[in-house]
């Protein structure tokens, strides 16, 4: 016999294709659902027909020039900062009244604001020289550098560095350059501040 008896002795049959399709637990409902999925997928690749084959129109040469240019743009760009930087006046002018005539004492020095509230100048009255006039800034680690009378100095407690007073120059120690010049000038008894001079 072909057909096979179960318990109750009825004949069971092969579930047919429409049943063999579906998977236990489904129902057809679900099988409608997931028809329709399909069409709104072929629907969505209807609307937006992007093919996967269009990353070709990216070819390497087209990949190269974009890195060319990037590049290119990146070193002009660098260039052009580089160049401004060179090019800015290492002078920086700015007008400040520090003492008024003959109230510094010869090899006296006293520290004044500039150019603004966060940096400091010195200026000491020097035996055969007159007013000069320095950021007291050292330039190792920018410690404060003082005046030393004695042997008209400059001095650098932090690493030991010392300037000469009359030109600002390194002396010993670690600093790399001279202290910045603080150019002075004198009007209606009054000593300026007038612009802070870097040197190499």
């Amino acid at each position: 016999m072909s057909d096979v008896m179960d318990a109750a002795g009825e004949q069971a049959h092969e579930p047919s294709a429409e049943n063999r399709e579906q998977r236990p637990g489904q129902t057809p409902r679900s099988r409608q659902a997931r028809s329709s999925g399909r069409m709104r997928g072929q629907q969505w690749r209807e609307e937006f027909p992007y093919h996967w084959r269009g990353d070709d129109l990216v070819t390497r040469r087209d990949t190269l020039r974009f890195l060319v240019a990037g590049s290119g743009a990146l070193f002009i760009a660098t260039s052009a900062l580089a160049i401004t930087g060179s090019v800015r006046s290492s002078v920086d002018e700015h007008i400040v009244p520090i003492a008024r005539v003959g109230e510094i004492g010869v090899n006296q020095s006293h520290v004044f604001t500039y150019p603004d509230q966060y940096a400091q100048g010195i200026v000491v009255n020097l035996p055969g020289k007159g007013l000069v006039a320095y950021s007291d800034v050292c330039t190792h680690l920018s410690c404060a550098v003082l005046y030393q009378a004695d042997k008209q100095r400059f001095y650098c407690p932090c690493h030991d560095g010392v300037f000469d007073a009359y030109t600002g120059e390194v002396l010993a120690g670690p600093p790399p350059r001279p202290l910045p010049i603080i150019e002075l000038d004198t009007a209606h008894g009054v000593v300026y501040a007038v612009r802070e001079v870097e040197r190499g």
